[in-house]
C-alpha cells in the first residue's frame, strides 16, 4: 500500500441504491488499450459491475452524465498515470469523487501506475508540471485549479497500490480485484446488518462453523428448513461475507424454478462458465467433463451456492464431480428437503434453520408494519403480539403481514387479524404449499391427518393408526420430517401453526359443501351434518369438540352413510355434561374405523353390527358402557382407554388380542370380571387399574406378558395382594400400588431386574420381603405404610437414588443403608418412633427428618460422614435429639466453614427460620447450599 491513511466509509451509503459497483477514473491515452483492458476484464469476471467512460451513450452531454455516474457508483478507482493530471476532465472527475466520498461515504482507492506517489502528494514531477500548466491556462479561474490541487493531495493520502512495487501486472490486478470485491462485500454486509435481518448473525455463525473455512477439504454444507424460514437469506448473507476468500464464486438462486425452464446440464454449464470465466465454455459432454475443464477446476478455489433445490437427482447432476474443485472449495445448498442434502453426502454438515424468537419477530414485523423496530403505541403492540403468536417466528409471514398492515388503521388491523383465524393469507400459503405439492399421495394424506387431528399426539401411536389405513406411516412421516412439514419433540408430533392452517385450507377447498370433504373438524359443520342425518360419503375423519355445540339427539342410523370414515373423535374437554344423546340407540358404526374416540358414550354397549377388526385405538372416557364386545378378531387393536366408565362390569380377555399394548381402566369402579388367559403371547406393555375398587384379586396368568412395563393399582382398596409369580414380569419397570389394599409384597418381586419405580404409599400394614434383587430400582416410596421394620439388607439396593419413608413406625434404619452408594434423597419426616440415625451414604444430598420426635441419637460415623460430605439436612422438631449430638453437629458445621476460609459469622442467621430453641445455619459451598437445623 502506498500510504497509511484510508478512505472513510459513511453509514449513509446504501449499495442497493447504486447503479455501478466501480467507477474507474483514468487517462485513456496512457492505459486504455493495455493495463486498463486487463483490469476491466478481471473485474467483469468477478461479476463486479464496472463503469468506463466509453459506456456513455453517444450524443449524451458527457460532463453532467458522467458526474451522475460517479454519484451512482459504490467505489471509485483512481488510476494516476503519467499524464493523468494534464487532463482537466480527469481532475474534474477527481474533485467529484472526493465530494462523493465526503457526502455519501463513497469508497475511494488510488492506483499509482508508473508514477511516484510522492509526486502526486507533493505536486512535483509530472504532476507539478501539469498544475503549473493549468494555472497558466486558467488564469481567470484559479479556484478551480486550487480545487484540483486539493483533490490530488487528498487522494494521494489514501491507501492504495504502487505498480512499481507490486509486480508482475497480473499480480497487481489480482490484488486490486480482490480488495475491491472485499470492500464492496463489506459495504453490502454493513447495510444488511441494518436492513431488517434480525437474528441473522447467530445463524450465519452456525453455518460458518460448518463450512470450517480453515480446512482444505472440498465440503458441501446444507441449509435446511420449512418454507419461508429464511434459508435463502442466510445463504445470501454467508455468500457475501465469505466470497472474497475464494478465487471464483457462483450463486444460483431459485434452482427449482430454473430447472423448470432448462435442463440440469444447461444449468451445470452455466455454473462452470461463471467459475471458469467463459460464457460459452466448452465443458464436455453431459456426463463427462473435458480434461482441460477438470484441470482448471482443480486449480480453482470455488464458492458455489445452489438455492432452493428440491430433487436429489437434479442436485446430483448439478454437483456431481465437484470434489474436483480446488482445495478449500465450498458448496452451499439450501433445501426444504433434508433427504436431498443427505443423499449427496452432506449429512454431517446440515444446518437446520430455527424460527425467530419473539423479540426478533417483533422487530422484523414492526420494521415492515411501522417502518421502525417497535410498535408505535401500547395497543398496536398488543395487536402486533397477536401477529407474532400467529406467525410463530417465520420471517416470510412476518414480512408479508407487516407489509399488508402498513399504514392501516386500528379497525383494519382488527379485521385482518380476525380474518386470519379462518382465512389464511394467500401469499404465505402459496409459498408454504410448494412442499406439500411435491408429496406422494399417501404422504399428503398423512400430512392432512396430522394437521387436522394428530398434532400433539404420540408419534408411535399415530404411526400404528396410519399404517392400518394403508399409508406406510414410517416412511411417510420420515418424508414429512425431511421436508420440515412436521416435527417430533418428546415423542410427540408437531407442526407449525401456519402449516396446520394450510392443511386445513387444502381440505376446505376440496368442496364448498362440508359433507363432501375428506375431513371435518368445524363444530358447526359437523353439528349440521349429524342433525340433518344426510350422511357424508366422502368424509374419512371427524373431530368434534363437544363443548362447542348444543345438545343433540342422534338417530340410530346417524353413521350409516359414512362409508369411508376412518377416524372418529368426539371429545369434551373440561366438561362432564353429556352433549350427544342416542335415545333410540345406535344401529351402525363404520367397519372402516381405525380410531374411535367418544367421550361420554351414552349406551351400554357398542352396536352389535359393528365389526372392529380394523380398529387400532378405542377411547371411551366416562362412558355408560357395561361391557365390551366378545370379539376375538381384533387383530389390529393396540390401545384401549375406558377410564371412568363407572358402569363397566366386565371386559373380554384382553390377552387374546395379539397387538394390544395399552389398557387403561382407571376409575372403572364397577369392574369385577377381569380374566386373563395364559395361552396367548401378549404384547401388552401398560396396565392401569387405578380406582377399580371392586377388583379383589389378580390371576397368576396376568404375569405371563413378557413386555409388560407398567402396572398401576392406585386406590384399588379391595386388592389385598399381588400374584405370587409377579417376578415373572421380566420387563416390568414401574409398579404403583398407592393407597391400595395390598398388605404384602411377594418375595418374587426380587426377580424384577428392570424394576425402576416401586411406589406403595399409603398401603397400611404393608410387610416387606427381604431385598435380594431389584438391581435397577431407583425410586422406592413407602410413605404412610405403618412399616415397623425395614429389611436389614436394604443396602443391597445399589441403584437406589430416592427413598421415601415418611410416617412409618420403625425405630431405626439398617446400618446397611450406607451401601446404597447412589442414594441422594432420604425422607424420614413424621417417623415418630425413629430413635437412631446410622452413617448415611456419601452421595446423599438431602435428608428430611422433620418431626421425628423420638430421635435421640446419631451415630458417631454419621457425624463423621457429615463432616466429609455436603448435604441439605432438616432436623427441625426433633425435640429429643441429644444435646451432645447437636453440639457435635454444630462443631462439624463450623469446621466446614473454616475449611474454606470463610468467617462463619457472615453465614449465621439469628432472625430467619426460628424454632423453639433452634436456629438455621446455611452453608454455601461451590454453589451448593447446605441447611443445618438444630
Amino acid at each position: 500500500m502506498a500510504s497509511s491513511s484510508s478512505s472513510s466509509s459513511s453509514s449513509s451509503i446504501n449499495p442497493q441504491w447504486k447503479k455501478y459497483d466501480v467507477f474507474i477514473s483514468f487517462r485513456g491515452a496512457d492505459i486504455r488499450d493495455g493495463f486498463l483492458s486487463h483490469l476491466y476484464e478481471a473485474l467483469h469476471r468477478k461479476q463486479i459491475f464496472t463503469f468506463k467512460d466509453e459506456n456513455l451513450h453517444r450524443g449524451e452531454e458527457i460532463s453532467p452524465a458522467l458526474l451522475k455516474t460517479i454519484e451512482n457508483s459504490l467505489l471509485s478507482l483512481v488510476i494516476f498515470s503519467e499524464n493523468y493530471a494534464f487532463s482537466p476532465w480527469c481532475l474534474d472527475e477527481l474533485v467529484k469523487i472526493l465530494e462523493c466520498q465526503e457526502t455519501t461515504g463513497q469508497i475511494v482507492l488510488p492506483l499509482f501506475y508508473g508514477v511516484d506517489p510522492s509526486d502526486v502528494q507533493d505536486l512535483t514531477g509530472r504532476f507539478g508540471n501539469a498544475l503549473a500548466q493549468h494555472k497558466e491556462k486558467f488564469k481567470d479561474c484559479l479556484e478551480k485549479v486550487e480545487s484540483w490541487s486539493r483533490a490530488l493531495k487528498g487522494t494521494a493520502n489514501i491507501s492504495g497500490w504502487d505498480s512499481r512495487i507490486i509486480k508482475p501486472e497480473s499480480k497487481l490486478i489480482d490484488e486490486i480485484v480482490n480488495d475491491v470485491r472485499k470492500k464492496i462485500n463489506h459495504s453490502f454486509l454493513s447495510v444488511y446488518d441494518n436492513d431488517g435481518l434480525f437474528g441473522i448473525d447467530s445463524r450465519v455463525k452456525e453455518v460458518e462453523s460448518l463450512l470450517c473455512l480453515e480446512s482444505e477439504d472440498v465440503r458441501m454444507v446444507g441449509i435446511w428448513g420449512m418454507p419461508g424460514i429464511g434459508k435463502t437469506t442466510i445463504a445470501d448473507k454467508v455468500f457475501n461475507k465469505i466470497a472474497n476468500k475464494f478465487q471464483s464464486q457462483c450463486f444460483i438462486a431459485n434452482v427449482r424454478e430454473e430447472l423448470e425452464k432448462r435442463t440440469p446440464v444447461q444449468l451445470r454449464h452455466e455454473i462452470l462458465g461463471k467459475l471458469l470465466g467463459g460464457e460459452n465454455l466448452d465443458v464436455g459432454t453431459p456426463c463427462t467433463l473435458r480434461h482441460s475443464t477438470k484441470r482448471r477446476l482443480q486449480n480453482t478455489k470455488a464458492l458455489i451456492v445452489l438455492d432452493d433445490v428440491y430433487g436429489y437427482l437434479h442436485l446430483k447432476e448439478l454437483v456431481e464431480g465437484w470434489n474436483l474443485c480446488g482445495p478449500g472449495s465450498r458448496i452451499i445448498v439450501t433445501s426444504k428437503d433434508k433427504q436431498v442434502l443427505e443423499i449427496v453426502g452432506c449429512e454431517k454438515y446440515i444446518y437446520k434453520v430455527e424460527k425467530l424468537n419473539d423479540c426478533e419477530s417483533l422487530q422484523l414485523f414492526s420494521l415492515h408494519a411501522f417502518k421502525q423496530t417497535q410498535p408505535t403505541n401500547g395497543y398496536m403492540r398488543q395487536l402486533s403480539e397477536r401477529v407474532i403468536s400467529y406467525t410463530q417466528g417465520v420471517p416470510l409471514a412476518l414480512k408479508v403481514l407487516g407489509c399488508s398492515l402498513y399504514g392501516k388503521g386500528v379497525k383494519e388491523w382488527e379485521s385482518e387479524l380476525k380474518k386470519l383465524d379462518t382465512i389464511p393469507n394467500k401469499e404465505i400459503q402459496g409459498i408454504l404449499r410448494r412442499s406439500y405439492d411435491g408429496l406422494e399421495d399417501n404422504e399428503k394424506s398423512i400430512f392432512l391427518d396430522i394437521a387436522c387431528f394428530f398434532k400433539g399426539e404420540n408419534k408411535d401411536r399415530v404411526k400404528n393408526i396410519l399404517d392400518c389405513c394403508g399409508f406406510f406411516a414410517e416412511r411417510g412421516i420420515g418424508r414429512l420430517l425431511d421436508k420440515s412439514l412436521v416435527t417430533i419433540s418428546k415423542e410427540k408430533l408437531g407442526m407449525h401453526d401456519l402449516l396446520q392452517q394450510m392443511g386445513k385450507d387444502i381440505v376446505c377447498k376440496e368442496n364448498k359443501k362440508p359433507r363432501k370433504r375428506s375431513r371435518l373438524w368445524n363444530a358447526e359443520d359437523i353439528y349440521y351434518i349429524l342433525k340433518t342425518d344426510k350422511g357424508a360419503e366422502s368424509v374419512e375423519a371427524i373431530s368434534l369438540d363437544l363443548s362447542k355445540i348444543r345438545n343433540i339427539e342422534l338417530c340410530p342410523s346417524a353413521f350409516e352413510k359414512f362409508y369411508k370414515l376412518r377416524l372418529l373423535k368426539f371429545y369434551n374437554p373440561g366438561s362432564k355434561e353429556m352433549k350427544l344423546h342416542l335415545p333410540k340407540g345406535l344401529n351402525f358404526l363404520p367397519n372402516e374405523l381405525r380410531f374411535l374416540y367418544w367421550d361420554q358414550y351414552p349406551l351400554k354397549s357398542l352396536p352389535s353390527t359393528f365389526c372392529p377388526e380394523n380398529l387400532v385405538e378405542l377411547h371411551m372416557h366416562s362412558s355408560q358402557l357395561e361391557q365390551l364386545w366378545n370379539e376375538d378378531c381384533l387383530k389390529n387393536l393396540k390401545f384401549v382407554d375406558l377410564s371412568n366408565s363407572k358402569q363397566l362390569i366386565r371386559i373380554p380377555d384382553m390377552s387374546q388380542f395379539p397387538e394390544l399394548e395399552v389398557i387403561i381402566l382407571r376409575g372403572c369402579m364397577s369392574l369385577v370380571d377381569f380374566s386373563w388367559s395364559s395361552k396367548y403371547q401378549s404384547k401388552i406393555t401398560d396396565l392401569h387399574f387405578g380406582k377399580c375398587s371392586k377388583i379383589v384379586s389378580l390371576p397368576n396368568s396376568m404375569c405371563n406378558p413378557k413386555f409388560l412395563k407398567q402396572l398401576d393399582f392406585t386406590d384399588c382398596v379391595n386388592l389385598h395382594g399381588l400374584p405370587e409369580n409377579l417376578g415373572d414380569l421380566e420387563s416390568l419397570e414401574y409398579l404403583i400400588a398407592t393407597r391400595s389394599g395390598i398388605k404384602r409384597l411377594p418375595s418374587s418381586i426380587n426377580q424384577l431386574k428392570k424394576l425402576y419405580f416401586l411406589i406403595c404409599d399409603g398401603c397400611e400394614g404393608l410387610i416387606l420381603p427381604p431385598f435380594t434383587g431389584l438391581a435397577s430400582l431407583v425410586n422406592l416410596s413407602l410413605d404412610g405404610c405403618g412399616i415397623s421394620e425395614i429389611p436389614s439388607n436394604l443396602g443391597s439396593l445399589r441403584s437406589l437414588d430416592h427413598l421415601y419413608l415418611r410416617g412409618n413406625n420403625f425405630r431405626s434404619i439398617p446400618t446397611s443403608i450406607k451401601q446404597c452408594s447412589k442414594l441422594t434423597t432420604l425422607v424420614l419426616s413424621d417417623c415418630k418412633r425413629l430413635q437412631f440415625l446410622p452413617e448415611l451414604p456419601s452421595a446423599l444430598q438431602w435428608l428430611d427428618a422433620i418431626n421425628c420426635i423420638s430421635l435421640e441419637f446419631i451415630s458417631r460415623s454419621f457425624k463423621q460422614g457429615y463432616m466429609n460430605s455436603w448435604f441439605l439436612m432438616d432436623l427441625s422438631k426433633c425435640i429429643k435429639l441429644d444435646q451432645s449430638a447437636c453440639s457435635q453437629l454444630m462443631e462439624c458445621l463450623l469446621l466446614k466453614l473454616q475449611s474454606i476460609g470463610q468467617p462463619e459469622e457472615q453465614y449465621l442467621f439469628n432472625e430467619h427460620y426460628q424454632y423453639p430453641g433452634k436456629k438455621v445455619y446455611p452453608f454455601p459451598c461451590s454453589g451448593i447450599q447446605v441447611h443445618y437445623l438444630i
